[in-house]
């Protein structure tokens, strides 16, 4: 099913993959040689990055996302990974479904720890996407995607306006009271 994910189910291209994969191994198949011959980054690096991402720690999410470049990745494989990833995590908020495409750990931490509303993986999945959608055309992909990680970790969480309303929000925004022009100052004693 790696191949077939990798190759977005073309029939020709899963049978060129499985000729590489043969290919560079002399042992016997399994996930974890087929995942490193073909580049795929496992879940709990995008958790690791998704987590990044709730905590605000954009520091850290550069210099993770820098690592992972030069490790070899590339950033089409990378950007794409992470856009299915989100999408899981956007299905499982949504539905919470009995069969989701997550971990154990993924689907724990979303339920536990996790920040994020829907409106705000929603975000996340549009500027991704964007990212993706322009990647071939971009000439400094690499300053763009850490571009990116930069403006997901800095997003401010969305809040929805029935919240505020209803008062189980508070937007903790100081309200200044503004002199009158024509009240007296006071004068200090």
């Amino acid at each position: 099913s790696l191949i077939a994910q990798k190759a977005d189910g073309s029939l020709r291209d899963s049978l060129s993959l499985l000729d590489q994969v043969i290919a560079y191994t002399s042992e016997a198949l399994n996930v974890e040689t087929v995942k490193d011959i073909l580049g795929i980054i496992e879940e709990h690096v995008f958790l690791d990055i998704l987590k990044l991402i709730n905590e605000k720690n954009h520091q850290e999410l550069i210099t993770y996302i820098g690592k992972l470049m030069n490790d070899g990745f590339s950033i089409s494989d990378f950007i794409s990974g992470f856009n299915e990833f989100i999408r899981h995590c956007m299905i499982y908020c949504c539905e919470n479904s009995a069969t989701p495409n997550l971990s154990e750990e993924s689907m724990k931490w979303i339920g536990s720890d996790c920040r994020l509303s829907t409106i705000d993986i929603l975000r996340i999945i549009d500027l991704s996407l964007q990212f993706e959608s322009n990647l071939k055309n971009n000439p400094q992909p690499q300053i763009s995607l850490e571009a990116l990680f930069m403006k997901l970790a800095l997003l401010d969480n969305s809040i929805e306006i029935a919240q505020v309303l209803s008062g189980k929000k508070n937007l903790n925004i100081p309200v200044i009271k503004h002199q009158s022009p024509m009240e007296p100052i006071e004068k200090a004693n």
